[in-house]
């Protein structure tokens, strides 16, 4: 007799909404961490109180970050209260598998000191291909709503090239826009060429910025501080995609009256259904390679 497979899914935003009627599908549902009048699905169970749950999840689905202070549950969606990431971690045993994303050192030590098997998404290959295009088209959208002119023609620097970057400077150069990245090593260069970009040396680029109507960072350490801000011309629009702590100095930014946005969790912003459906497959990887024995 197979007994249904309990999901928790604790905190997140709206795409973890959406992945509850995905994962509902395959077993029993419960959710934590959101406002009653959220729009949820009719075969999942909102709580809201964690002591509402009478078995043991087999599967605990964390939000990214798990945590910004590693105590408090990130949980955007609830503006009442907070939860204790503790007292999720108190309903877990042995047999439960629990997956997060950006998991810090000191949640996974005290997961190992319980000794919980846990895994991180977004260490995923699969996770972070997937994502890159609702990252850079949610981009997208911020210049389109940002810039009183078209794209066409206007001078981008994208620094960094990796996932995001790639997809970045492609559907940029399909809108005919003049793009330029700005990478540390040789090979990114040397690919970006490749793909149809200007290119320029990180350590270089000083003495240019001021040339860019556009900046997006993919870089998650500091690239532009005070004396590259004071460079780029005040009318350019920076997008920071980098993750905490970000590639901008940002109180410099504030202070010199630079327009910067730092777009952090896109996908599930701009595209929550999308980025459900990427977060569900990942997971239900992760799953089955736990099930087969395979060390996540």
């Amino acid at each position: 007799m197979n007994i249904e497979k309990i999901y928790l899914i604790a905190g997140g935003d709206m795409r973890f909404i959406h992945l509850s009627a995905l994962l509902a599908k395959k077993g029993k549902v419960y959710m934590i961490g959101f406002d009653s009048g959220d729009d949820f699905p009719p075969d999942v169970t909102l709580l809201k109180n964690i002591s509402e749950l009478k078995r043991q999840p087999d599967y605990v689905i964390l939000p990214m970050p798990v945590t910004t202070d590693g105590v408090v549950l990130n949980a955007p969606l609830l503006t009442k209260d907070t939860i204790q990431l503790s007292y999720i971690l108190d309903l877990c045993h042995r047999d439960t598998l629990i997956l997060g994303g950006k998991i810090t050192p000191k949640v996974k030590e005290e997961l190992e000191k319980r000794e919980l098997r846990f895994a991180d998404y977004l260490d995923r290959e699969e996770f972070a291909v997937m994502n890159a295009v609702p990252t850079a088209e949610g981009t997208l959208q911020i210049v389109l709503e940002e810039l009183p002119t078209v794209i066409m023609g206007k001078k981008v620097l994208i620094t960094g090239f990796g996932r995001i970057a790639k997809i970045l400077l492609k559907d940029f150069l399909a809108l005919d826009a003049k793009v330029t990245v700005a990478a540390r090593k040789y090979k990114d260069l040397v690919w970006a060429e490749i793909y149809g970009a200007d290119t320029v040396a990180v350590r270089d680029f000083g003495g240019t910025l001021h040339e860019y109507d556009v900046i997006l960072n993919t870089v998650p350490a500091m690239i532009f501080g005070e004396e590259q801000l004071r460079e780029i011309k005040p009318d350019c629009l920076i997008i920071d995609l980098a993750s905490r702590p970000g590639g901008v100095d940002f109180a410099a930014a504030a202070a010199m009256e630079r327009k910067v946005i730092w777009a952090l969790s896109l996908p599930g912003k701009t595209a929550p259904l999308t980025a459900a459906s990427i977060l569900e497959t990942t997971l239900q990887n992760c799953i089955k390679e736990c099930e087969k024995g395979v060390v996540l």
